[in-house]
């Protein structure tokens, strides 16, 4: 019984958010997380504070060392970070930290012309990339398609060990990061 008034209230979340969920978001914490963090984005009038406490519960649902909500440039060349979220004693909040994706910037502009929500670049730990972003895997999700002028929303996570990120949490991730995006163009038009 219960687990059936808990899909019910995903599904009604869903099409509060204009895509339909199914059974895979169900008992994944990372989607729950996501899900959780869109309708904080949607509803409370502080977006700053909402956005960071959905990262907060996804840094803890994907088990990640640093998580920030950006853009990335065009070329895939590098990231723009506007919120981060970081493990342990780091500075968490705002951020104008630049990264550079030189070193597998070919394997994000593959992405980018691609259909998949997200990517896992792995970084070795004698990749220049190293020293930017200490991590053995990069995650990456997009909030969906975008021009190809125009940079795209994306959330960044730093992973230690190799794990793949599910399609639907991917898509949770995306429903997110759609939200955030929406949410700022309003607060930057008043």
């Amino acid at each position: 019984m219960f687990c059936k008034l808990e899909q019910e209230s995903l599904s009604r979340m869903g099409r509060q958010f204009g895509q339909p969920l199914g059974d895979d978001y169900v008992g994944d914490p990372v989607s729950e997380a996501a899900i959780t963090g869109a309708a904080l984005v949607r509803h409370l009038d502080d977006v700053r504070f909402a956005t960071l406490r959905a990262l907060r519960q996804l840094l803890r649902a994907l088990d990640a060392e640093r998580i920030a909500i950006g853009l990335l440039s065009p070329d895939g060349e590098r990231i723009k970070e506007e919120l981060v979220w970081v493990s342990g004693f780091g500075r968490c909040g705002e951020s104008e930290r630049v990264v550079s994706c030189a070193s597998f910037s070919d394997e994000l502009r593959i992405w980018l012309a691609s259909r998949e929500d997200s990517v896992s670049i792995g970084i070795d730990a004698r990749s220049p990339a190293w020293h930017e972003l200490p991590c053995d895997q990069l995650l990456l999700v997009r909030g969906g398609p975008t021009e190809r002028a125009q940079p795209c929303p994306v959330l960044v996570a730093q992973l230690r060990g190799g794990t793949r990120l599910r399609e639907p949490a991917a898509q949770a991730i995306s429903i997110l990061l759609k939200e955030y995006v929406v949410r700022r163009a309003a607060a930057a038009q008043n």
